[in-house]
């Protein structure tokens, strides 16, 4: 069996470089919804997650308007997937930096916590953890490390709320959790 070689690289957000043993391309847009430059020409590829779906189409070829037209598909539902963040993005022009950078370059992501943090509303109170095993976070995103595991009922003090991401404070230890899976009355 003869041996492959296959590397991503990450250049910027939806932007990547292929590299193989026989080849060099690259890929712009986000994964299952890209357009590949490569030396066998330009390529659509759309595909739905999870299924293992996926159309593909050389341009310049008979039948090439269904890979664009399943690309532009492929790319709309994408941004309605992350349509959160772009939001974000474009609704706070300070933070929008430090947003950038965390998802360029993962290890920065604490500065992207810092803009969270800083235009975080401030709301003081008390919550209750509804759901069983809750993740406390180090950052407000889901990939940060995990301070603590909170039970249900356990009562924790709310510091600031941004987005889906609340910032509470467990004795001495102080991190994010989801909104969602807290209350401000205790769980029956």
């Amino acid at each position: 069996m003869p041996f492959r070689f296959h590397r991503v690289l990450n250049i910027i957000p939806g932007v990547r470089v292929n590299v193989s043993k026989g080849a060099l391309s690259t890929s712009f847009g986000p994964r299952g919804a890209d357009l590949n430059i490569g030396k066998r020409g330009v390529t659509t590829n759309a595909g739905l997650p999870g299924t293992g779906l996926s159309y593909r189409q050389t341009l310049g070829k008979p039948g090439s308007w269904i890979g664009i037209a399943t690309f532009i598909v492929a790319l709309a539902l994408s941004a309605y997937r992350y349509s959160d963040r772009i939001a974000a993005f474009f609704s706070h022009p300070a933070s929008a930096p430090a947003a950038t950078a965390a998802l360029a370059h993962p290890s920065r992501a604490s500065t992207a916590a810092h803009a969270v943090e800083t235009a975080a509303a401030p709301a003081a109170g008390v919550r209750y953890v509804h759901r069983n095993n809750s993740n406390l976070y180090a950052e407000p995103r889901n990939g940060a490390p995990t301070l603590k595991k909170e039970e249900r009922g356990a009562q924790l003090t709310l510091l600031a709320t941004a987005g889906k991401w609340s910032e509470v404070q467990d004795g001495a230890v102080t991190g994010w959790m989801k909104t969602s899976v807290l209350g401000e009355n205790p769980p029956d």
